[in-house]
């Protein structure tokens, strides 16, 4: 017989721990929504302490405001609120909460103090709530404003309490939502404390650029470009991040609107898509936007937790988020001044005779470029100081090896075997074209050969080699001082042992600063630090280092330190390349897959100036 259970009313206590699972998650939920109430209360000044990531202890304290005497007991009533009274003020929400189930939700799963003086009385106010319950209340001596103490979470809810994390992954779940917050109002000073010791301070001067400044650093803010403009009724102000400021995930990307933190997939999409072409592949911009609409035109009452937002018009806003942000960066680019040129090198005597014949006889002379190949590093082709000691012959002659005039190539040859003959043949260099394009002659064929393409390929192969033959890590030839933040300090301390096992040798240094020895053998010495902090950033995320990206990182390393297009090279360093290439038998495109060489035959040329019928 089927059993047919009636329909009956839940137990208040029933009900209020179903609706704080909807607002209470975890601390960070607890902290934002007790901040927020601050925020609203027209506080200036807002603390923040937790203990054991919030699961122990948060208090919050603030100088708004307070709550008169006769509305305590209703502040711990669910839907009860001072910023709403009527349905058609949901249509303009203009404060921070406005649903009234906060300080229940969170009084139903937690043994919460609260001690209040409302501005200009002469004592406050003093209530203990113990899982929903009012226990006591009392007057108290305080000072102005609000501050609660929320202690024990989920103590009444173990099954809840057992899923939270490591009270150390919990803090950097509250560290990042402070950013938020303290982004979100430069105008009000925020302090934070995690485990008795400060992590953020902001003044609250009501400027961004301070705001910022305390949460990222000053080394970050200087790589930001300000956005300011107005759109379709949008105002955009902030900044955006690209090029070094780049990050390898999305967690640095903040957006506030009306004074409100938010997430939103939309205004992502539209900043990377106005950043393409600036920032690698596999890195995303950084960026903290403000945007101003009519309260009328977004719809905050999408879910309890209050992080999404819906817009009137998505497709306008998007457009005009894009929009601005690429004109900003357009402007920043344009104000940069180009970089310093290298010193010319001696020149010895008869130089003037040895000019690339990509260049007038009367040009400059050319800058020295950096070396290509990064110190340490070992490849198949001579390196520069090698090539160097080549028997030398005048510029219109210089030669990869002697061998007697080969046999007419055909025509058409692939890719492939053309690289494998031609390591048997003589080549002559004949110069570079726009300082990109390495050319030279092989029998009856000219071929034309991408330097950048060349050297990605071939530091590609051996940063290849090396991670799968085992040698993961390479030496730094100075260690460097690390300053972190307190997310990634956090995540540093918690996963030395992956670290380590992935090639970053780092030791505690002190003040959240740590001192990196080496770094996988795939990144060098210019990435070290960008490389370890998004290493930090994916274990304070996902608790591991995923190895499903290692070969696009290999990419990106490869790509980030072969020598560039337009890059002038002398011609020792262009026989470096095509001697390597023509070596090594390598795999003849880039890991980009473009490619590496091409090639015109002499009866082509021939054919095409007519000297032999067509």
């Amino acid at each position: 017989m089927t059993d047919i259970r009636k329909i009956i009313k839940l137990s208040p206590e029933v009900v209020g721990h179903i609706a704080a699972g909807e607002v209470v998650e975890r601390p960070a939920a607890v902290v934002k929504e007790l901040v927020e109430n601050s925020m609203d209360a027209g506080a200036t000044a807002i603390t923040v302490d937790i203990r054991d990531g919030g699961l122990s202890l948060v208090r919050v304290v603030d100088n708004g405001i307070g709550i008169q005497d006769s509305e305590l007991k209703m502040a711990f009533e669910r839907h009860a609120t001072s910023k709403l009274r009527t349905q058609e003020d949901l249509q303009r929400i203009g404060t921070l909460g406005f649903r009234g189930e906060a300080l229940a939700s969170i009084a139903a799963v937690a043994r919460v103090t609260l001690a209040t003086r409302v501005r200009g009385a002469q004592s406050g106010m003093q209530v203990q709530n113990d899982g929903g319950q009012i226990v006591d209340i009392r007057p108290a001596a305080c000072a102005e404003g609000t501050t609660l103490w929320v202690k024990d979470l989920f103590f009444n809810a173990p099954v809840r309490r057992k899923f939270m994390k490591k009270p150390a992954q919990e803090a950097q779940q509250v560290a990042d939502l402070m950013q938020r917050l303290i982004l979100s109002h430069p105008e009000i000073s925020f302090r934070f404390v995690a485990e008795g010791k400060p992590v953020f301070f902001s003044p609250g001067d009501g400027k961004q650029e301070t705001a910022l400044m305390s949460v990222w650093g000053i080394n970050t803010l200087r790589l930001l470009t300000p956005v300011e403009g107005g759109e379709r009724g949008l105002l955009l102000s902030g900044f955006v991040g690209v090029g070094e400021a780049a990050r390898g995930n999305r967690s640095q990307q903040l957006f506030f609107l009306n004074g409100r933190a938010m997430k939103s997939q939309l205004l992502s999409q539209a900043v990377e898509e106005a950043c393409r072409q600036r920032v690698m592949i596999g890195r995303f911009p950084v960026c903290a936007l403000y945007l101003t609409l009519p309260y009328e035109t977004v719809d905050v009452n999408v879910h309890p937790n209050k992080w999404e937002v819906r817009f009137q018009d998505e497709r306008g806003v998007a457009e005009a988020v894009r929009n601005l942000v690429q004109d900003a960066l357009s402007q920043g680019a344009a104000q940069v001044a180009p970089p310093p040129l290298y010193p010319p090198p001696a020149q010895p005597a008869g130089a003037d005779a040895r000019v690339s014949r990509s260049e007038p006889a009367d040009s400059p002379p050319a800058a020295m470029p950096p070396p290509i190949l990064s110190a340490g590093m070992r490849m198949r082709s001579p390196t520069w100081e090698q090539a160097a000691v080549l028997e030398q012959r005048p510029v219109d002659e210089p030669v990869l090896q002697e061998a007697p005039p080969p046999a007419a190539q055909p025509e058409q040859v692939h890719a492939a075997e053309h690289v494998a003959e031609l390591a048997l043949t003589p080549v002559r260099l004949i110069g570079a074209a726009f300082n990109t394009y390495i050319l030279y002659e092989s029998g009856d064929t000219i071929c034309l050969c991408d330097q950048h393409a060349m050297h990605e390929r071939l530091m590609f192969d051996r940063l290849m080699k090396a991670y799968d033959t085992g040698a993961i890590a390479q030496l730094l030839l100075l260690p460097q001082a690390v300053a972190l933040s307190y997310r990634e300090y956090g995540s540093f301390v918690e996963h030395r042992e992956l670290l380590a096992q992935a090639g970053y040798d780092a030791e505690d240094f002190g003040e959240q600063t740590v001192r990196l020895r080496s770094v996988p053998i795939m990144l060098g010495q210019p990435q070290a630090e960008r490389s370890f902090r998004e290493a930090l950033d994916e274990l304070a995320a996902t608790g591991a280092l995923s190895d499903d990206k290692r070969v696009e990182k290999i990419i990106m390393a490869s790509c980030k330190q072969a020598v560039k297009g337009g890059e002038r090279l002398p011609d020792e360093a262009m026989i470096a390349l095509v001697r390597g290439v023509l070596e090594g038998n390598v795999t003849p495109t880039c890991p980009h897959g473009r490619p590496l060489m091409m090639q015109l035959t002499r009866t082509e040329l021939e054919k095409r100036f007519q000297r032999i019928p067509g």
